[in-house]
């Protein structure tokens, strides 16, 4: 109940808190709501009741810190249909409004709700983890907002598939040309059960993946992967991407205690 007074409070007094939400990409706009199987894995706040409104404009993006200075990014729900991380955004985002943080942190819970809306992997039958090199798309623009608002390192969670690439809980990152790209992933692997998977150089692969061209664009950056088929939310699934999420933020010195287990 304390916490979700805080929360309260945040919405009422977000300069207070230090909680400020906006949006990205109006055109990817998308009702939340009408997603079945998020809906009954979110918690019931109004602050999720905030991201939902914000997700009806286009994609939400909630920074927890001064605006105006340097921090990083957690991002969820480039591909529509991979639910657990988008889940464990919306978690996150609502414990570290009961925070008090030293570090500006940026979270994106839907990349695109308009897939999320339709559990949809494609945007305009492209798949937009492989067009973030292309002017204009959901993903380019988040790496333009980024650039402009000096994010300084990325996390992008998803979930894979079993019998899919990676196929396994896992953590990608490459060490050309940003070393601190592989020094996240092997913390992260060593805090949580996950198998990293590092590439010698970034964009090698995957030109067009949001975590290649953050590291060519010189923002580290890392994805994790959790495991749950398509379009599902498999047991354990959204706490393993949550684990994965706050490794990452424990890297960067933003949170002393893990999230509990939901």
């Amino acid at each position: 109940m304390q916490n979700k007074t805080k929360i309260e409070k945040a919405l009422l007094a977000p300069s207070a808190y230090k909680l400020q939400i906006e949006v990205l990409n109006k055109f990817a706009a998308g009702d939340i709501t009408k997603n079945r199987l998020i809906m009954q894995h979110i918690p019931k706040t109004s602050l999720t009741t905030q991201l939902f409104l914000a997700a009806k404009k286009g994609t939400p993006i909630v920074t927890f810190g001064r605006k105006n200075k340097p921090g990083i990014m957690i991002l969820a729900g480039v591909h529509g249909n991979e639910y657990p991380a988008q889940i464990a955004a919306v978690k996150l985002i609502n414990r570290l409004a009961v925070e008090e943080l030293n570090v500006t942190v940026r979270v994106i819970p839907f990349a695109i709700p308009f897939s999320t809306e339709r559990s949809l992997r494609s945007w305009k039958g492209q798949d937009p983890n492989r067009t973030a090199n292309l002017y204009g798309t959901p993903t380019n623009n988040i790496l333009a907002y980024s650039k402009r608002n000096r994010v300084k390192y990325l996390g992008d969670f998803h979930s894979t598939r079993p019998g899919g690439y990676p196929g396994k809980l896992s953590v990608l990152c490459s060490e050309i040309p940003c070393l601190l790209s592989f020094q996240m992933a092997d913390f992260i692997e060593k805090e949580t059960k996950s198998t990293l998977l590092s590439f010698t150089k970034a964009g090698s692969i995957y030109p067009g993946a949001l975590e290649d061209v953050f590291n060519l664009a010189g923002i580290p950056a890392v994805t994790g992967e959790s495991m749950s088929p398509h379009g599902t939310v498999m047991p354990g699934s959204v706490n393993a991407s949550l684990e994965q999420m706050y490794a990452f933020l424990k890297f960067h010195k933003v949170l002393k205690k893990a999230p509990e287990a939901t």
